[in-house]
């Protein structure tokens, strides 16, 4: 098929971006190392962590781009799709809810089972690890510290964790 055969089957250019869009945004799906909120938390928890190399590797596959600016790629497609169309920043913002709603269930579990401290907002370290794990997978990137010391992100875990523990 050549690319100009390829519009035949939709109605406008922009017809065919709308619907690559609508099916990347459309699977809603939890992280894979969030499927299973049975685990004690400090494995869910590096689950976690670990699966930023996972997540590097993806933005790279999607964008086409072994460069660390594969990352500045990724953003600027989310940026433009969601701003062009706000539903999917809706539908990020709805997968950021069923994230946060998993974990705030995960750490409640683990306070029940004196994994972690009782004086910690569940909700707020959901939200708190989200954010972190956001950040780190953009640090991945961009940050000669990550580059050069392959055991950062154990050393990161390794201090998040203490802050929970009892």
């Amino acid at each position: 098929m050549t690319k100009g055969g390829i519009y035949h089957y939709f109605d406008s250019k922009e017809d065919l971006y709308y619907q690559v869009l609508e099916d990347y945004f459309t699977p809603n799906e939890i992280p894979e190392w969030l499927q299973n909120i049975e685990l004690d938390i400090k494995a869910l928890i590096w689950r976690g962590f670990e699966s930023l190399e996972e997540k590097k590797k993806y933005i790279q596959d999607l964008v086409g781009s072994d460069n660390d600016d594969a990352i500045l790629h990724y953003y600027n497609f989310l940026y433009e799709a969601t701003r062009k169309y706000p539903e999917f920043q809706r539908a990020i913002d709805e997968s950021d809810k069923l994230k946060i709603g998993i974990l705030t269930a995960a750490f409640k579990k683990a306070q029940e089972r004196g994994e972690i401290r009782q004086d910690l907002d569940p909700e707020i370290l959901s939200f708190e690890l989200d954010a972190l794990l956001q950040q780190l997978s953009y640090l991945n990137f961009v940050n000669p510290g990550i580059k050069k010391d392959q055991n950062m992100f154990k050393r990161l875990f390794d201090n998040y964790w203490i802050r929970l523990k009892v």
